[in-house]
């Protein structure tokens, strides 16, 4: 891997890669080398699951994101978010802190090498990665690293990456971005930069998942499912939400993963209205407890499913039994519209609800999901007008199919997701376990 720093910057990495820990770390230590581990890889084998092959499956992400560049005739992007950071080079630095620190960057080329820009000491990260054919330090224009030199890091970010951009957009000055401080998008405006939105490129890119992205999602799935099971094992009356959404955490970190996006589970009264996050709340005996997993988990890939269990040894009564099949049906009927060709506005017109004056519902019926929650977004038909754009599904698109249902009138809600792949002749759902609220078995 070669490294183009400046001068004393230099010196500092060539220094670290002479350090022989540094060298460890950098080419048999990092955890995407080490993989998931155990209790994963017996789980997956015991399922019958392949594991997918890292350089293939980014080789592909690499042509999608380029055929995507070449369709809006750009000169390439300019990546900040870790999730398509990850997406383009499998390469995660703690992740979660790059969300909200814009202090670590790549760009892709349309034609042309790789180009990482690390945090500082970091360089070593990547140093395993085929498809980075270069790593240098960034000059971090962020306040929290800036302060007020802030537009002075900002231009000299904005040189460097304008130098880059000359040298392979054969005069093409037109560049994707992600979001970013309006002092480094300035400062690239003046250099004489035109920019675009990257999410238009990376949305697009991500929406058709390759052979191993689905051999690495079965994966994530799997071990969601086994600490889900976990979970339902362990749930006891008395347990507060938060101890029973920390067991999640627990068994999901266990098998490789990442990150939970949200805190959705609740229990009881606390199920209704749904987007409750989970609290010191105590769940009882006979109450329903629902959740939303959000989960990024082995490979970065995310499984994101929605179950409502009942606690304790008892049946659901009448009014939760309501709620529990109307919510199945909403799920297991929405399912079947999933197809090749079917337009985004005949999924949000033909789907089966329950009346919408009766029971509150979830933000939309469908949406896509790979690394995390990804276009498209199909709303309900009354939201169509204000915010529903078209769009037609494709094979290897993997959609998350939504219901929550709770009543106006009080009672307790059910909240169901099931994630499902379209293939060429229909369908498959990949969390087919089941949807009932007294069982943990495979359907």
């Amino acid at each position: 891997m070669t490294m183009e720093a400046p001068p004393g910057v230099r010196e500092r990495i060539r220094a670290e890669f002479d350090d022989p820990l540094v060298q460890r770390a950098a080419t048999e230590g990092h955890r995407v080398i080490l993989g998931p581990g155990e209790p994963a890889l017996s789980e997956w084998a015991a399922a019958g699951l392949t594991l997918p092959d890292l350089d293939a499956m980014q080789r592909y992400r690499l042509d999608r994101i380029r055929g995507q560049l070449v369709a809006l005739d750009l000169a390439g992007v300019l990546l900040f978010d870790p999730m398509n950071l990850m997406y383009a080079t499998h390469a995660p630095n703690m992740q979660l802190w790059f969300l909200h620190n814009e202090a670590r960057w790549l760009w892709v080329p349309t034609e042309g090498p790789i180009i990482l820009f690390d945090y500082p000491a970091c360089e070593f990260l990547s140093a395993h990665n085929p498809m980075i054919a270069e790593v240098r330090p960034t000059s971090n224009f962020t306040y929290f690293l800036a302060g007020e030199r802030s537009q002075e890091q900002a231009k000299h970010f904005a040189a460097e990456i304008a130098d880059l951009v000359r040298a392979v957009g054969g005069g093409n000055s037109r560049i994707a971005v992600d979001p970013i401080p309006a002092t480094a998008s300035n400062a690239l405006l003046a250099e004489g930069l035109m920019l675009s939105d990257a999410m238009a490129v990376m949305e697009v890119a991500r929406s058709i998942k390759g052979p191993d992205e689905l051999r690495a999602m079965r994966c994530s799935i799997e071990a969601c499912r086994v600490a889900c099971r976990k979970m339902f094992e362990a749930m006891r009356p008395g347990m507060t939400e938060q101890q029973l959404w920390g067991l999640l955490w627990a068994e999901m970190f266990t098998r490789g993963g990442d990150w939970m996006e949200c805190r959705l589970l609740s229990a009881g009264v606390r199920t209704n209205p749904w987007f409750q996050e989970c609290s010191s709340h105590v769940i009882a005996e006979g109450d329903l407890v629902a959740f939303d997993t959000d989960m990024v988990g082995a490979y970065g890939m995310m499984t994101d499913i929605s179950r409502t269990w009942i606690c304790g040894d008892v049946q659901p009564d009448a009014q939760q039994r309501h709620v529990l099949a109307l919510a199945r049906e909403q799920v297991e009927r929405n399912i079947h519209l999933l197809r090749p060709g079917v337009t985004f506005h005949e999924l949000c017109h033909e789907a089966w609800k329950p009346p919408v004056d009766e029971y509150r519902h979830y933000s939309v019926l469908f949406h896509g999901v790979g690394q995390c929650d990804e276009w498209p977004s199909i709303p309900f038909p009354e939201s169509w007008e204000a915010s529903g754009y078209d769009g037609v599904i494709q094979p290897g698109m993997v959609l998350s199919v939504e219901s929550y249902v709770g009543a106006y009138a009080g009672g307790q809600g059910v909240k169901f997701e099931n994630q499902v792949l379209v293939t060429e002749g229909g369908h498959e759902n990949l969390s087919p376990w089941t949807l009932g609220a007294d069982a943990f078995d495979v359907l």
